[in-house]
């Protein structure tokens, strides 16, 4: 049987990545400006097109993880998505608490709710086959966090809200019809290096839409990933096919860039304490309301289980920063959710230990 530290899951929850890869953060800092500089400014400044790519499909393999024909779907998402609501709620509260002594002009709800965004994202650690609803929930609970992703962006646009939400729904509208027109070549085409190009094609405009209008390339990936999963078809196969080829690359580059950009400061230090303690609590409150109201099988350690981070954390982060690197917070909030990320995987170790240790 594969090591449960490769059966973790600090991906989207759809497909295994070993624990280690979190150490890709320390990594990036340890090349970037503050360390060899090897990552400089200059060079991460210069991969910010290929990252709105890689944020783009992270969101596509999130929409594709949605599938309604599977059994009791709506119910998991539901739960997850209660789970996820609480998280965001218990964090948002404890960061804004903490902003309003260490920062108070950096204050608004719409701060909060980005780093409860950003906490919400689990990757349950789920190694027994006869827990498949505990294992879908931990799939699912990206979904709230990315929806409220799209609108927190927006809510922080230079124009405000007012502006910022005719642009949400115009970068759906704009991924609806790039996934339509890619499927459409996809499906029409027998030449596997055709059928690369064009889905390397599509992920680089929705990428680049989403850079274009500084909306949340979660988002825009999310409804075109939405897209080719409802509309299906002989083209779905191969999509998913191509971007399983891409995910592990993209995730490397995610984490180093990140750990790059880190800047850790004392007050980030007593806001990200705030954030793992405020974590974990949504995670065991939120998974036991669930669990009364909606999917009563799902185990009682459900909690613990969602103790492990998403790398939607630290991509939604990276996102806020791209699209507002005018906006001081950005900078906390990616530390924040970097400093989250490891402690959350190395507290999940320890409340939900590898089967041969407990």
């Amino acid at each position: 049987m594969r090591s449960t530290l490769l059966s973790s899951r600090i991906g989207l929850g759809l497909s295994p990545t070993p624990r280690g890869g979190l150490a890709l953060l320390p990594l990036g800092a340890a090349l970037g400006p503050a360390g060899l500089n090897i990552l400089s400014l200059r060079v991460v400044n210069s991969l910010d097109p290929a990252l709105w790519v890689a944020l783009a499909a992270l969101g596509v393999l999130a929409g594709l993880g949605l599938d309604f024909r599977r059994p009791r779907e709506a119910r998991l998402l539901a739960a997850a998505s209660l789970e996820a609501g609480v998280t965001i709620l218990f964090v948002a509260a404890a960061v804004l608490a903490g902003l309003a002594r260490f920062a108070p002009s950096e204050s608004s709800v719409w701060i909060g709710v980005m780093f409860g965004i950003s906490a919400a994202v689990s990757a349950a650690t789920i190694t027994e086959p006869r827990a498949p609803a505990a294992a879908r929930i931990g799939e699912l609970n990206d979904v709230l966090p990315i929806v409220l992703g799209g609108l927190a962006l927006a809510a922080i646009h230079p124009a405000g809200l007012p502006r910022g939400l005719p642009l949400v729904a115009q970068s759906t509208v704009i991924a609806f019809l790039i996934a339509l027109a890619a499927r459409l070549l996809v499906e029409r085409t027998s030449e596997v290096s055709e059928q690369h190009v064009f889905v390397a094609g599509a992920l680089l405009l929705l990428g680049g839409a989403a850079a274009y209008l500084s909306m949340s390339a979660l988002w825009v990936g999310f409804a075109g990933g939405l897209t080719w999963r409802l509309t299906g078809g002989a083209a779905l196969e191969r999509i998913e096919r191509d971007l399983r080829y891409v995910q592990h690359p993209l995730i490397v580059l995610l984490l180093l860039v990140c750990g790059a950009r880190l800047e850790i400061s004392g007050p980030v230090l007593g806001i990200a304490a705030l954030y793992i303690a405020f974590r974990v609590a949504g995670k065991v409150a939120g998974s036991w309301l669930a669990r009364r109201t909606l999917v009563p099988d799902l185990p009682p350690d459900m909690g613990r289980r969602l103790i492990a981070p998403g790398v939607i954390a630290l991509a939604f982060a990276l996102n806020v920063l791209q699209a507002r690197a005018d906006w001081n917070g950005a900078h906390v909030l990616l530390a924040v959710a970097a400093i989250g990320s490891v402690a959350s995987e190395l507290l999940a170790v320890v409340a939900y230990p590898p089967r041969g240790a407990r």
